[in-house]
């Protein structure tokens, strides 16, 4: 059998671990958990993390395969994204030696964790590899259910047996890279006003768009006029051609057929490379 860690990176959106967790927890003997040890996030912000949460972790973790990993993952002199790498790199180390490091941030849920798993322990390779998964974002919690990006050709880096990252999980050293059918939920977006804020002024790509301009279309989508928007992902237009509305809960969605096929169409393009990676190609090129 081959050894699988999981790393995860918690920070001011904690709580969104309390729906990851369940979904990994029986399959992976290892998971580490990264938390600035001074609270910070990657812009240097104060966070805090409520004493129940600790409670909770512990009740839940109840076959000891939780680990939690405390460092200084913030540096003055650094930029967000470049903490946000740092830090991953960091964990990776941690992490100790493995066949394959999985890295999930606290808002990606696998819709079948347990498949993706056993492909991974199925799949024999020698050379450095990096393994992509398709997403579905959640854009926007609205009256009794979601609106979620449709006909996306997202997908973002999972699991490498050759843990480098140079631009948040990017691997630009030579590994091979695979594009799995594996969906991933990303409740990135769906977060309330306030959070959405927060979060847009601590990402890593903060500096890559105008976040008040993306806040305020943000703000003014709803369920009535979410059909307007055609190509809108604010770093990579055309990743994000439209939105469709899901009724539900985050549990609901994650166990229903339909997010299988948010993503079918014969008009999605699939790229070669996730979004981060063509990110990096433009950033580079400039």
């Amino acid at each position: 059998m081959k050894v699988i860690k999981v790393g995860i990176l918690i920070s001011y959106d904690y709580e969104f671990v309390k729906v990851l967790l369940p979904l990994i927890y029986q399959h992976i003997d290892e998971i580490y958990l990264a938390v600035d040890i001074y609270r910070l996030t990657w812009s240097g912000e104060p966070f805090d993390i409520k004493g129940d949460f600790w409670i909770w972790l512990k009740e839940f973790d109840q076959q000891g395969r939780i680990v939690i990993y405390e460092d200084k993952f913030y540096i003055s002199d650094l930029t967000a994204i470049q903490c946000d790498t740092r830090e991953r790199n960091m964990l990776a180390s941690r992490m100790g030696r493995c066949d394959w490091y999985i890295q999930i941030d606290s808002d990606e849920y696998f819709i079948d964790f347990e498949a993706f798993i056993n492909k991974l322990q199925k799949y024999d390779t020698k050379v450095p590899t990096t393994i992509a998964c398709k997403v579905a974002t959640l854009f926007k919690r609205v009256e009794d259910g979601y609106l979620i990006v449709a006909e996306s050709n997202e997908s973002l880096n999972f699991a490498t047996n050759n843990p480098v990252y140079h631009m948040a999980r990017i691997n630009e050293s030579g590994n091979i890279l695979e594009i799995w059918d594996d969906l991933v939920l990303h409740q990135s977006w769906a977060r309330d006003a306030e959070a959405i804020r927060l979060k847009f002024q601590n990402w890593g790509h903060k500096t890559d768009f105008s976040i008040d301009s993306f806040y305020n279309l943000w703000c003014a989508i709803d369920k009535h006029n979410a059909h307007v928007l055609k190509d809108f992902h604010p770093l990579v237009k055309t990743t994000w051609r439209k939105l469709r509305f899901l009724k539900g809960t985050i549990s609901e969605i994650l166990k229903s057929d339909s997010i299988q096929r948010i993503n079918i169409s014969d008009a999605v393009e699939v790229k070669k490379k996730p979004l981060l990676s063509r990110l990096w190609k433009e950033i580079k090129g400039k």
